[in-house]
């Protein structure tokens, strides 16, 4: 088949496009210990943790993860409960238990090896198309994208591209010439200096063309308008709740229960609370509502497991009325919380047991030091209980408690 010389051209400049981007890669690209190996394993978590994590936050989390599960077969015999607890403080925790799901297939229906194929990759739970691409082409050196949000907005910039980026026309336009761009035999190579031109160069706001081994290709730049690309969907208000928080403490323990393993903060350890919205006592504003000690009360029924802590002892603090606390505002993807805290003091000798409705004996929280065993924080095993239980606060440093938290536990620490 012939080929007119328009065609020629398009094949040349391509060429000249990826040729320019994986030298100026091999000269600029930033010293990190994940491109350090091509273990299809850790290229997993790395990029599972950079997924809307900052690299320097990412930096120490990767190595201690991987040296307490040095690999897939680790991972999956591990509890999820000591997973989460390593991953505490990177956020987004769902992403911890998806990867500890996808470990636990990969040893189960694949004998503990990674498929090296980007589709087969496709089939273990908590892979999507990016990590599947980027394990693909990084691990295994097979010549198929890995489509960031860095690399969106390259590519965006590059062609001018006048969509949305979200949508799912946007998405295979750009995987067709991602595949015509990218060369064979560095596949990987192609896709890591695609991100790395996102991260460093190309960036949100403040671009350096100049510096750009591309810009002589990029319409965006050509036309003098990069800064509309890329094009994105107006994005929806998000929530905002009042976090109505419970503080049981007595002594050196506090009162903590699990959160639902659906949803926000799946699996989770948490102070008991309610969410309020409009039309309670939510506001925008810094101000520290006043309710009542019987909405106090009725708030606290909703929030604490049932038939947990409802005696005369407790009721008596809502009575003289709770002394409120914060509030500290806290971001997720779909909603913001306003965080608002109340501590209950229960004298130490406090026994439950006499309630009328008791609930099934709780065993306590205990941590036993791993001795030899790398781990965060030297925490060792936790041996959990199952629902809800008191926990020494020298001990929460080590329970997969949300970052949305940090701040009672702080004031927490502040009173010991």
């Amino acid at each position: 088949m012939d080929l007119s010389s328009e065609s020629l051209k398009d094949i040349a400049e391509e060429q000249s496009l990826s040729a320019r981007l994986l030298r100026w890669y091999s000269a600029e690209k930033r010293d990190l210990p994940w491109r350090q190996t091509g273990d299809p394993y850790a290229i997993w978590v790395s990029e599972v943790m950079l997924q809307q994590t900052q690299v320097k936050t990412v930096i120490p989390y990767y190595e201690r993860f991987l040296q307490r599960f040095p690999n897939v077969e680790q991972l999956a015999k591990a509890n999820l409960e000591d997973v989460l607890t390593i991953w505490s403080g990177l956020g987004y925790y769902s992403r911890a238990r998806r990867m500890w799901e996808g470990a636990n297939y990969i040893l189960q229906h694949l004998k503990g090896k990674f498929p090296g194929d980007y589709d087969a990759l496709l089939q273990i739970p908590g892979i999507g198309d990016y990590t599947a691409g980027a394990i693909a082409s990084i691990g295994f050196g097979q010549k198929v994208p890995a489509i960031d949000g860095n690399v969106k907005r390259v590519v965006s910039r590059l062609l001018a591209w006048p969509e949305p980026v979200e949508t799912v026309r946007s998405y295979r336009h750009f995987r067709e010439r991602l595949m015509v761009w990218q060369p064979a035999l560095q596949a990987g190579d192609f896709n890591q200096a695609l991100m790395e031109l996102g991260a460093m160069v190309c960036t949100p706001t403040k671009p350096d063309c100049p510096a750009c081994p591309v810009a002589e290709a990029c319409k965006g730049c050509l036309q003098g308008d990069f800064l509309r690309y890329p094009v994105k969907k107006p994005k929806a208000q998000r929530q905002v709740l009042t976090r109505l928080t419970f503080v049981l403490r007595k002594g050196n323990r506090v009162y903590l229960q699990k959160r639902s393993s659906k949803g926000l903060l799946a699996d989770l350890w948490e102070f008991p609370g309610v969410e309020l919205s409009d039309g309670t006592i939510h506001s925008l504003n810094d101000d520290l509502p006043v309710i009542s000690g019987n909405e106090s009360y009725e708030f606290y029924q909703q929030a604490v497991a049932e038939g947990v802590l409802f005696d005369d002892r407790v009721k008596d603090q809502f009575r003289r009325g709770l002394s409120w606390q914060g509030p500290v505002w806290y971001t997720f993807s779909h909603r913001r919380w306003k965080i608002i805290w109340a501590i209950i003091d229960l004298p130490e000798q406090y026994d439950s047991s006499n309630q009328l409705n008791p609930p099934e004996v709780m065993s306590a929280w205990t941590i036993r030091e791993s001795k030899g065993e790398a781990g965060a924080a030297a925490s060792g095993e936790i041996n959990q209980f199952d629902k809800e239980g008191w926990v020494s606060m020298d001990d929460l440093n080590v329970i997969p408690l949300p970052v949305a938290f940090s701040a009672i536990v702080q004031k927490l620490s502040e009173r010991l």
